[in-house]
């Protein structure tokens, strides 16, 4: 079989050339917090209000806006965070062609024809664009399912060709939108409960997203829009700004009918009539969840689809006297395959991949042999110290129903799956959720009363709470209060649990004159995979009881992983293949790019600290940065080792290497195996293997940590590798990556997309850096009139 990956060329770029005028940017400065997050505000609010392809180029270390030759002047000035930006015509340009070998302006390059190839599918009446940069999806639904319809979209970027020049990676996209709108007689209680979700506003032809924030006082048909110096209603807004004739659904419009509000770029807000607005539906919401297989896409589906994506929109692209093509011709590339590492578990038993029979059937037997291993007494978790103390907290609701039942049932599974522990035996704290709302506040409220009435010690704790937002994907307040704030105020470890499993789990049976609490037969396969989930991911790594470890060394003899995610930073340290692990969070007041002392201060005290419990003084020192690392994080971490090496906590001759691991992107590049058509059939497709992996420069790489023979639903999604400072090879960069994919402690038996240097501070992250309201806890005023 060989290896095919969604990129298709674009052909006939011999033909195009363009031209971009240089401006000066003044009054920010490059070793400035805000530069870079400066620099990304002017070519976002510049290419909006322009409507051009805008971008940067940095000329002798000056950074210059580059305007495309054709459009107006930029303003003269742009407010920013924290300065105003000059904007000054330098009289210079820069000429812009495509067959021609300049690497360093790629970035522009690959900006125009991003630019240039979606010009057309905007201008497609058959499709429609949630908002800029988000995949383009049909107007016509391929399926209803209940009463949402799905449409099918597809993601489109550019990019290199990995057999030279530029090309476009196309990738589908599916989405599931409520069948019926809002409805004119929408109420403000339904929206108010709707605040936050999104909605694809049907402006007749003219269809996008936009984010509920609240209800009109006013009716489609009452004055409410300023319009040539003179208020107007929504109803006649929209008229006049539609062509003629106007489509049906604004021309059938009830003038009495609700609006919504909601909100755009900037504080203004913006009206929309209630019947034109349908609710999208989230696969992790209620209904979503229904239909979430629906959304996924088979390789052997996605494959074909994206072809026919290619040959019926992208066939012909003018720009100016310009033509272009993309050719309907998946690339082709070499990949050569890494091997899973040997494990090393308790007892010093090393789990090695079985070198007969076929590589998907080793694969498979090691990912068994992952989770088998930890509960056999001859292996086991590699970490084999005892439990320290431990909480449980739990409402008493539960706690007087099914909470015997439930805790009995965790105990015997931590222990079968960490018998070296002394046995789990947490102290019950009860919180009281029989008196007023199971809000936020109330229950945030409670579970501190209740811990402080126990005059806890310093513990880790296991805290089951309700789940009182049901938005999709809404973070949770109450979880990333009660990580923080009970490990700020009472030395408390916490994870978080929620009650919905065990409400579910369990029936009440009557005997001798008695209620028993009985796990129901329906739900036995489902909840005793949760509890080994809670077991695993909840006690036991937040215990520091690490399963398995690799058993031979990587390149990088420390590895740092660093994510930033709601102003909280996460660093986790993983040296000696996995047997010392460290992280700690810090908050930032940069949403992204951390600052440079900042970067310096952690990573320095990270090394420092383990320094003395390492084999060997630390050479080679990797960088896992989740998503990009800043210039100004770069530097701070070059200021470490610096200063590491002066300690002598690394060597003076250290190496440093900063590798960027993708998460996501716009259009993600995917990998097929396809063999031979047989016949009149189309080729078999399948996903590739996991370690398959391909070199796409000196500095960039795709790895696929997922695939076969893992039975994962859809397509592989690889994962993007790129060297952003240093000189460790791509190949040894990737391969560590890799290699720290394989300790899959959250699922022994499966995989798992990022190495678990990123995956800690993910998993850190996902409750500690949501946001919390600490007022409405201190001073909000509940039901039943408690401040």
């Amino acid at each position: 079989m060989s290896i095919e990956m969604n990129c298709f060329r674009v052909e006939g770029l011999e033909t195009l050339s363009t031209r971009y005028r240089l401006f000066s940017i003044v009054g920010i400065q490059r070793d400035g917090p805000e530069f870079y997050g400066n620099i990304q505000r002017i070519i976002k609010q510049l290419s909006f209000q322009m409507r051009a392809p805008i971008t940067t180029h940095v000329v002798d270390g000056e950074t210059f806006l580059l305007i495309p030759q054709g459009y107006t002047n930029p303003p003269d000035h742009i407010t920013l965070v924290g300065a105003m930006a000059t904007l000054k015509d330098t009289g210079r340009g820069i000429e812009i062609r495509f067959d021609a070998n300049a690497p360093d302006l790629d970035p522009v390059r690959l900006r125009f024809l991003q630019f240039a190839i979606q010009n057309p599918l905007w201008e497609n009446p058959r499709l429609w664009l949630p908002s800029a940069g988000d995949p383009y999806f049909s107007k016509t639904p391929t399926k209803q399912l209940g009463s949402l319809d799905l449409f099918d979209g597809f993601a489109i970027r550019a990019a290199p060709h990995p057999e030279g020049g530029f090309g476009v990676i196309v990738d589908l996209r599916r989405k599931l939108v409520a069948r019926s709108p809002l409805g004119a007689h929408v109420t403000r209680d339904q929206v108010n409960k709707l605040k936050g979700r999104s909605c694809v506003y049907r402006m007749g032809n003219r269809w996008y997203e936009v984010s509920l924030s609240g209800l009109d006082d006013r009716k489609v048909g009452e004055p409410s829009i300023p319009y040539n110096g003179k208020p107007v209603s929504l109803l006649q807004y929209l008229h006049d700004q539609s062509p003629k004739p106007v489509a049906p659904s604004i021309a059938h419009l009830r003038p009495d009918g609700a609006a919504i509000l909601y909100r755009t770029i900037g504080p203004q807000q913006k009206a929309a009539p209630a019947e034109l607005c349908y609710l999208v539906e989230d696969t992790h919401g209620a209904e979503g969840a229904t239909y979430q297989r629906e959304t996924v896409v088979e390789p052997q589906v996605r494959y074909p689809d994206i072809i026919e994506i290619v040959t019926k929109l992208l066939g012909e692209i003018r720009i100016g006297s310009s033509r272009l093509s993309v050719k309907p011709q998946t690339a082709r590339v070499s990949t050569r395959s890494f091997e899973v590492p040997p494990l090393r578990f308790g007892h010093d038993a090393t789990l090695r991949p079985d070198d007969y029979g076929s590589r998907e059937k080793a694969v498979s037997d090691y990912g068994r042999k992952r989770l088998s291993w930890l509960s056999a007494a001859e292996s086991g978790f590699h970490v084999r110290s005892p439990f320290g103390r431990q909480y449980l907290v739990m409402p008493k609701s539960v706690a007087n129903s099914t909470g015997e039942q439930f805790l009995a049932d965790l105990k015997r599974q931590v222990e079968s799956l960490y018998p070296d522990g002394g046995g789990y035996d947490p102290e019950v704290i009860e919180y009281d959720d029989l008196t007023g709302k199971r809000d936020f506040v109330t229950q945030s409220r409670a579970i501190k009363a209740a811990i402080q009435a126990a005059h806890v010690k310093p513990a880790h704790a296991l805290v089951m709470q309700h789940r009182y937002e049901r938005r999709a994907r809404a973070s949770d307040q109450l979880s990333a209060w009660t990580v923080k704030e009970l490990g700020r105020q009472f030395q408390l470890t916490a994870s978080v649990i929620h009650t919905d499993m065990v409400k579910r789990a369990y029936e009440a049976r009557h005997k001798d004159g008695g209620t028993l609490y009985v796990m129901r037969d329906s739900e036995s396969r489902r909840y005793t995979g949760y509890l080994r989930n809670v077991a695993i991911n909840k006690i036991l790594l937040t215990n520091g009881k690490w399963p398995f470890v690799l058993d031979e060394h990587l390149h990088a003899d420390v590895v740092i992983g660093i994510d930033v995610k709601h102003n909280t930073a996460a660093f986790a340290l993983i040296a000696d293949g996995g047997r010392i692990i460290r992280f700690q969070t810090s908050p930032s007041k940069q949403k992204e790019q951390l600052l440079r002392g900042q970067v310096a201060k952690y990573v320095t005290e990270l090394i420092g600290k383990e320094t003395p419990h390492l084999k060997k003084t630390p050479k080679n020192i990797v960088i896992h940065r989740d998503g990009r690392a800043w210039p100004s994080e770069i530097d701070g971490i070059k200021d470490a080792c610096a200063a590491l090496a002066k300690d002598g906590a690394i060597t003076a001759d250290w190496a440093l290497t900063i590798v960027d691991i993708s998460k996501s992107s716009p259009a993600p590049l995917r990998l097929f195996h396809t063999g031979q058509p047989q016949a009149a059939h189309s080729p078999a497709v399948d996903n590739p293997f996991v370690g398959d992996w391909t070199r796409f420069s000196d500095t960039e790489a795709y790895v696929c940590t997922t695939g076969k023979p893992f039975r994962i639903p859809g397509t592989a999604n690889p994962l993007h590798i790129r060297r952003a400072y240093g000189s460790m090879p791509i190949e040894h960069c990737t391969e560590d990556v890799f290699a720290l994919s394989c300790l899959t402690w959250p699922r022994p038996e499966g995989a798992m997309r990022l190495p678990i240097s990123i995956k800690l501070c993910d998993r850190t992250l996902f409750d500690e850096a949501a946001e919390y309201d600490e007022d409405a806890i201190e001073f909000e005023v509940t039901a039943d009139g408690a401040p």
